[in-house]
């Protein structure tokens, strides 16, 4: 238990103490953060905040994860594929920024590449690991046994969450502080069931978002950007399928659940309607900023559903 602590005040120290270096660096490059044009107005002031924040998350969850001397599949399954996500991240930010296009690389290509990772990881669960293809139903003692059904629901899951934590990093420590209560969450069930490195990877992964937090918070000196979003939900994700509970994802990420369908909802609405939206704007909490809430309640309401969200998906894996 001391080994987990430790891993988690370290990972928080870690982003405190060197986040500051690489905003001054991002500042120095001129890696600013690009604004949708059809944002809401107050976004405007956002222009050139540094964004790629996240690029130290990753190297942060290897030194430690590294230090903690507990190298087994789940651990390098889990830094290889974050480090592909991070990646994936870094080359869509930085299509961003230096090619001057606000959304990047072109939606199709990241799938697909995302689908391939899950892929590969679904096919190591189907193919290697023992218990890979059961998964935990929730508030029920019961398995499921999936066969290779495991790889498509797999890649479901990568692409799913990912994407998700993506959507919501829309606002000053929304995407940070949602990420860090369902990974504070991994980590209860992680030790619950007796597994030492979810544990583990789950509090250095909360360490990394608190410790983001403190400089990402309203009024944010550096966004994480898709290099930060894409690997937080990688970590997420192989969380639970390395572990058996994609399903209980569903519950403990229910937020998440939430600001991705307004999207598909939105989208799917306004193209049977020929025009005519649901929503004032998505994803959700953009809903709501235009809707009057100011940008820190918004954020600190969504980190409330999402702690109720965590507390009964932990109830649900008990």
């Amino acid at each position: 238990m001391s080994r987990i602590i430790a891993a988690g005040l370290i990972t928080s120290g870690l982003m405190v103490g060197f986040l500051p270096l690489w905003i001054y660096y991002l500042k120095k490059m001129q890696l600013g953060q690009r604004i949708r044009q059809d944002g809401p107005e107050s976004h405007r002031l956002k222009e050139g905040v540094p964004t790629m924040g996240g690029a130290l998350f990753w190297p942060v969850l290897l030194v430690v994860t590294l230090g903690a001397g507990q190298l087994n599949s789940f651990v390098v399954g889990t830094i290889l594929i974050t480090g592909a996500f991070t990646l994936l991240g870094f080359q869509d930010d930085f299509f961003k920024i230096k090619k001057d296009r606000s959304l990047g690389l072109k939606a199709r290509h990241k799938i697909v590449f995302m689908a391939i990772l899950g892929g590969a990881v679904g096919f190591y669960l189907f193919q290697f690991q023992s218990g890979g293809t059961t998964l935990l139903l929730p508030w029920s003692a019961a398995d499921i046994e999936l066969g290779w059904l495991i790889i498509p629901l797999t890649v479901l899951v990568y692409l799913g969450t990912a994407n998700a934590v993506n959507l919501t990093d829309g606002l000053d420590g929304l995407a940070a502080g949602v990420s860090a209560i369902i990974l504070l969450g991994l980590t209860v069930l992680s030790l619950f069931y007796g597994n030492e490195t979810g544990a583990l990877l789950g509090i250095s992964g909360a360490g990394i978002c608190l410790g983001f937090l403190w400089y990402n918070c309203h009024p944010a000196r550096v966004f994480m950007g898709d290099t930060g979003s894409l690997m937080l939900g990688s970590l997420i994700a192989s969380l639970v399928v390395f572990q058996q509970l994609s399903f209980l994802l569903l519950i403990l990420g229910g937020l998440l659940v939430i600001i991705t369908l307004s999207v598909i909802i939105q989208v799917i609405y306004f193209r049977l309607t020929g025009g005519r939206r649901i929503f004032k704007m998505t994803p959700l909490h953009h809903h709501f900023e235009l809707s009057g809430w100011a940008e820190p309640q918004v954020v600190i309401r969504f980190w409330l559903v999402a702690a109720l969200f965590t507390l009964l998906g932990i109830w649900g894996g008990l």
